[in-house]
């Protein structure tokens, strides 16, 4: 009779995005000192990071709700663990862009030019679109970039995920 309730859907969504929060930020940080940006392995990392998390929390809610999990609560779990990763990732990384390494912004703007000019963008035209590129590169323009984006890939992973760790009650089956 000593039963305790299971444990909420948000309480194992939060734990789990608490940690992809700070794996997602080590990873950014590992991309930045070495000197690569926006590098196709280092967001590969992340995605895997994050698809493991997803799974590990819908395993731990099946274990303490009696083996099952409908397709909205890994849902609800997976976009509520990207919301909670992204907000924690977010806010490091603003802190880091801010105070810790305030060059930060200067080497992606700088990184940015070197790109236009390879691709034999020059004069007015990359001024323009170095313009608008520096109204985001700020820290809380890459604050924001990082949630919205955090939020819809994770939304999207947890549609993808949840259709493979969803688990019915059985006896509402037949």
């Amino acid at each position: 009779m000593d039963e305790k309730p299971p444990t909420s859907v948000a309480a194992i969504a939060a734990k789990y995005g608490l940690i992809q929060g700070v794996l997602a930020f080590v990873v950014f940080l590992a991309g930045t000192r070495a000197s690569i940006n926006q590098n196709l392995g280092f967001a590969l990392v992340s995605a895997v990071i994050f698809i493991v998390l997803v799974v590990l929390a819908h395993r731990e809610l099946k274990r303490t709700h009696q083996g099952m999990m409908t397709y909205p609560q890994g849902l609800g779990s997976g976009t509520l663990l990207a919301v909670v990763g992204a907000l924690v990732s977010g806010v490091l990384t603003f802190l880091y862009v801010k105070y810790i390494n305030p060059g930060y912004v200067a080497v992606l703007m700088h990184t940015q030019q070197v790109a236009l000019e390879e691709r034999g963008i020059t004069g007015a035209q990359a001024q323009r679109a170095l313009a608008m590129a520096g109204r985001m590169m700020t820290p809380v323009g890459i604050f924001v970039s990082r949630l919205i984006t955090g939020v819809i890939v994770g939304f999207i992973v947890a549609l993808i995920v949840s259709i493979f760790t969803q688990k019915g009650d059985p006896r509402n089956e037949g």
